[in-house]
């Protein structure tokens, strides 16, 4: 019998819209202000969810064994002044792209990354859409490795 280890898989939601998306939240701050809801104001923003969605890249990401996460985040962290400074995009960049394992469009759109792609994405992001990726990235990559005893207790 094989004895292996099965890694976390996650998603990250990438906007690539932006626009689009301050237009909803604006127009939701406006119907959500009404005294009364305006049915056509409803049925755009619906509308306006729904292209959103069409640009939305889900990514589908998979955990990486220590070695080359350790190998990243060495690589990504410099010591400064005696403080160890990491270049969190630098660390996205590299880990990425090995960890992917699918990418489609929110509305159920597949799709195909070539080469360079999905690393010129990782460079047109904000600062907030680095973050939210970082953070499931390090998470993928640093996850817990025993059953915490309260998840016993409750079931025992």
């Amino acid at each position: 019998m094989e004895v292996i280890v099965k890694p976390i898989t996650k998603t990250v939601e990438i906007i690539t819209d932006l626009q689009l998306m301050s237009d909803i939240v604006d127009l939701g701050n406006q119907v959500v202000g009404q005294d009364k809801r305006k049915k056509a104001d409803k049925e755009k923003l619906a509308g306006m969810v729904s292209e959103l969605d069409s640009k939305t890249l889900v990514l589908t990401l998979r955990g990486l064994p220590s070695s080359p996460w350790n190998a990243i985040v060495i690589d990504h962290t410099d010591v400064v002044k005696d403080r160890a400074v990491k270049d969190f995009l630098g660390m996205i960049r590299d880990a990425v792209p090995r960890m992917l394992v699918n990418a489609a469009w929110k509305d159920g759109a597949e799709v195909t990354l070539e080469a360079g792609e999905l690393e010129e994405l990782i460079d047109s992001l904000t600062d907030i859409q680095v973050a939210d990726i970082i953070q499931t990235v390090q998470t993928l990559n640093t996850p817990v490795n025993q059953l915490p005893k309260a998840v016993r207790e409750l079931i025992g």
